[in-house]
């Protein structure tokens, strides 16, 4: 074994879950007040964080800050005076996606450490060096990458890396998935993901209904037994999912890993979930099972107990842990939620039970699985007992926004060959990566047609080389521009940006900027189209978006036949299932841009300045 320690990082969405962390012996914790991935949690207020950082440091564990979230333009002021505020209370690093969020607390909190979110999508070597010139001192890897790759990408590109190991996974890699967003307006990107990818679906293929269910929602992740493994493989952190659920089941989690980390004590956490467990792909589990658990839903909860049967006097429950008056229970089949007001064991009413008890429930069915919700401790308070000190300093952020002086013409989405005749006069079309080869190319210069090769999503350290010996290929056929949206795929040739690389400000904008020979922008797919032309991007048209990229192939997994197949949700909308690059992608219709200007998010907290008070300005850049 190695000579090193891998930190064991839990997640934090409550002071409640703070304390468990910490007691189950986490070394370090993630959690957060505004632009995070998990706004839908309960979150943490800004007098909250001061008192929850030095109750770290009290008993020595880190406490890494999420600011991993796309940031707008009109945030940018407020974003700066977040990042100096949790700075000053003691947070030891950020956690980030947004390139401009990191050039903002490079700035204003130069001392902090950055951490490279994996909605920032690191699946090779370069771009996890990229991130470390751009001063990251690790890089969160995609999930989808084995133990053997992220060895690989350390050594190659001297960063510290970090990896999941427990928790949920996404069908779509992290920051690929534009779902919520186009289906729902609820962006991923922004912490409010609808999770569409857990609710029912039904398939058709060539017409005909084949299947339903929930086929697109993953089991969750657990490597608790290959601990050890992660740490002998140089693995800096250890990192568990779960801001989302509450205090008992981070405590139970963190106790485990702990376990498994110190002495390799083995663990058997098949309660905790509703949706069942899979090494996934970090040891090669999504190469021999399938991921996909088409029986279970969103529903999350602690497995407690199973009915065996019902009759006109109760439900006969068997328990696999303690319940009590006043929780409140999930159903496996239904998702509804009912709190306990009658427990009974042996015809005598209880106030807790375990074993086998009577539930007074009508709606309960035999083999439906009962899930605890966990709400609130009564110990959710007690962080106000830890005093912290209120530190405001006056240092200004200093910043102008640029006139950019792209000149690119309007982009036209094509989602095959078939559709470069169907672009607009005078527009540029964009060729999917697989559909771009030296014939089309040559094609559409002949019928005067501008072709924008979008490069590949994703790319592993393997794919890399193919991928850059087909641009240089490409490139001898003057394609007007690449399109990228991976770090490493920005290059000396005409390079735009593409909507996937989630830019949505002018900040994040230059990061890019500097990595290539940029000539234009794309907004991301959050961005308005009259705020996104105020900065000078640009914004996609077209018929058709991928709106999921997933390592999981669902042709194999869901045994579909060859031919063309579509999921349908519950309001009939018909999203196309396609393999492009031996990915699995799902595609969708192109929205019409939203034309309200987003809106700002506020800091909670009575004692700490709102946004309106902000401190920060924007003024011209002094250097």
């Amino acid at each position: 074994m190695m000579d090193m320690r891998t930190e064991l990082l839990a997640p934090v969405g409550s002071p409640a879950s703070l304390r468990a962390a910490v007691e189950a012996g986490a070394d370090a914790v993630y959690l957060g007040a505004m632009w995070n991935a998990r706004m839908r949690a309960r979150n943490f207020t800004m007098d909250e964080l001061a008192r929850a950082f030095v109750y770290c440091r009290k008993n020595g564990v880190r406490a890494y800050v999420t600011v991993n979230t796309l940031m707008f333009e009109n945030e940018i002021a407020q974003v700066a005076d977040y990042i100096k505020q949790v700075y000053e209370f003691g947070a030891n690093a950020l956690l980030v996606q947004d390139l401009g969020v990191a050039a903002i607390a490079r700035e204003v909190a130069p001392e902090i450490e950055l951490h490279a979110s994996t909605q920032l999508s690191t699946h090779n070597s370069k771009t996890a060096g990229i991130l470390k010139k751009m001063g990251f001192k690790r890089a969160v890897l995609a999930r989808e990458l084995s133990i053997e790759q992220a060895k690989k990408i350390r050594e190659n590109s001297g960063i510290d890396v970090e990896v999941f190991a427990h928790g949920a996974l996404c069908y779509s890699y992290s920051g690929k998935c534009l779902f919520s967003q186009i289906q729902t307006g609820r962006s991923g990107n922004r912490g409010v993901c609808a999770q569409l990818c857990r609710m029912p679906w039904k398939l058709y293929c060539d017409g005909k209904e084949i299947k339903k269910g929930y086929l697109t929602s993953t089991k969750d992740l657990c490597t608790v037994n290959r601990a050890q493994e992660i740490q002998e493989a140089g693995i800096c952190s250890i990192k568990l999912e779960g801001r989302l659920k509450g205090a008992e089941y981070v405590g139970a989690m963190v106790r485990a890993y702990r376990k498994a980390l110190d002495n390799g004590e083995p663990a058997d956490l098949g309660k905790l979930t509703s949706r069942g467990y899979t090494e996934g792909y970090l040891f090669g589990a999504a190469n021999t099972e399938k991921l996909v658990n088409p029986k279970a839903s969103a529903f999350r909860g602690k497995l407690v107990g199973k009915v065996e049967k019902t009759g006109p006097n109760g439900a006969t429950v068997k328990l696999f842990s303690t319940i009590a008056k006043g929780d409140s229970l999930r159903t496996s089949r239904s998702g509804r939620t009912v709190e306990l007001f009658r427990i009974y064991q042996k015809g005598k009413e209880v106030e807790r039970a375990s074993g086998e008890c009577t539930l007074m429930i009508k709606t309960l069915k035999a083999g439906d699985e009962l899930l605890k919700v966990e709400r609130a401790s009564i110990e959710d308070d007690f962080l106000s007992g830890v005093k912290a000190a209120r530190v405001i300093s006056g240092r200004l952020f200093s910043y102008h926004k640029p006139r950019f002086g792209f000149n690119i013409p309007r982009l036209f989405y094509a989602d095959s060959k078939k559709e470069i005749a169907n672009a607009p006069k005078g527009s540029c079309c964009v060729l999917p990566w697989e559909e771009a080869d030296e014939l089309a190319l040559q094609e559409a210069k002949t019928a005067g047609v501008k072709i924008a090769v979008e490069t590949p999503r994703v790319a592993f350290d393997r794919e890399l080389p193919e991928v850059e010996r087909k641009m240089k290929a490409l490139s001898e056929y003057s394609p007007y521009a690449f399109l990228a949206s991976e770090l490493s795929l920005v290059s000396d040739y005409s390079t735009i940006v593409s909507a996937y690389a989630n830019v949505c400000n002018t900040l994040a904008a230059k990061e890019w900027m500097k990595l290539g020979k940029v000539s234009g922008i794309v907004a991301a797919m959050e961005v308005p189209k009259i705020n996104a032309e105020s900065l000078g991007f640009s914004t996609y048209s077209g018929k058709n978006v991928e709106l999921v990229i997933s390592e999981n192939d669902l042709f194999s997994e869901l045994e579909l036949p060859k031919g063309e197949c579509f999921l349908v949700d519950p309001r009939g909308n018909r999203l196309r299932i396609l393999r492009r690059n031996n990915r699995t992608v799902i595609m969708g219709k192109m929205p019409e841009m939203r034309l309200e200007t987003p809106p700002k998010q506020e800091m909670k907290g009575a004692r700490i300045r709102t946004a309106t008070q902000s401190r920060w300005q924007k003024k011209p850049h002094s250097r």
